[in-house]
């Protein structure tokens, strides 16, 4: 569901739904309602503006670790990487730890 509601988005975006860097209430009820009928569940704007705030703080955080030096993104697996692990255990932030290995496999920005 997150990558449908990354394209929505992203739509939502090309169609000026997005301006002074907040999402407009039509983009979080378009969101909404695309969702629902895709997934068959009932997905409210507020489900979406929540979503969106924790996507808005992993994008921070993916782009926080990969700004510093030492860190780099490997496309082919979807994963951040590491020059070493001393550089990893200096950077190692509470909010990061869980990035040490996981695939991110959706599209961010």
């Amino acid at each position: 569901m997150e990558h449908a509601l990354a394209d929505i988005l992203r739509e939502e975006r090309t169609l000026g739904h997005k301006g002074d860097g907040n999402w407009k209430c039509v983009a979080y009820n378009t969101a909404a309602a695309i969702l629902s009928a895709q997934f068959d569940i009932q997905v409210t704007a507020d489900n979406i503006k929540n979503r969106v705030k924790s996507l808005e703080k992993f994008y921070g955080i993916v782009s926080d670790i990969l700004s510093q030096s030492g860190f780099s993104w490997d496309s082919s697996t979807q994963m951040i990487n590491v020059d070493e692990n001393s550089v990893w255990k200096e950077y190692s932030h509470n909010d990061a730890i869980s990035f040490r290995y996981k695939r991110i496999t959706i599209k961010l920005g």
